[in-house]
């Protein structure tokens, strides 16, 4: 969360845009989902340490949660969590999303950079927080 408050203050660094720190960062979000599914953050705040452009931004970060969900369920299935029960309670939410995603790109389309990396940050964060409570009790 230091760096997220960092990037607030509009902290950047070009100079580590390349493959070793990418692989560093993988691994690092890889290890922090294990622990508390909050491979978002480290993800993200390197995108935008590097200055990356919002729509690579937002792709990135949609393609992350659409993977770490779909590792969700493979491994719930696998370990007997995942029940009617479970699947008739997401079904509603299923039709939530194409409202999520309408909005999400008005709201895109309509935002600059800097408000853009802003949303982003402060998402991450509430996201975050929500994370570690959960990991917590």
């Amino acid at each position: 969360m230091i760096f997220a408050f960092l990037l607030l203050k509009g902290y950047k660094n070009k100079k580590i845009n390349h493959n070793l720190s990418k692989f560093f960062v993988g691994s690092i979000a890889g290890t922090v989902n294990g622990f508390g599914t909050l491979a978002g953050l480290p993800i993200a705040l390197y995108l935008l340490i590097i200055a990356a452009e919002p729509a690579v931004i937002r792709a990135s970060l949609a393609a992350l949660f659409f993977f770490t969900d779909l590792y969700a369920i493979i491994l719930s299935y696998f370990n007997d969590i995942l029940n009617f029960k479970v699947i008739y309670r997401t079904l509603p939410l299923i039709f939530i999303v194409p409202l999520g995603v309408s909005l999400g790109t008005k709201l895109f389309k309509g935002s600059s950079k800097e408000s853009y990396k802003k949303y982003v940050l402060y998402f991450l964060i509430i996201v975050s927080i929500f994370g570690l409570i959960r990991s917590i009790f």
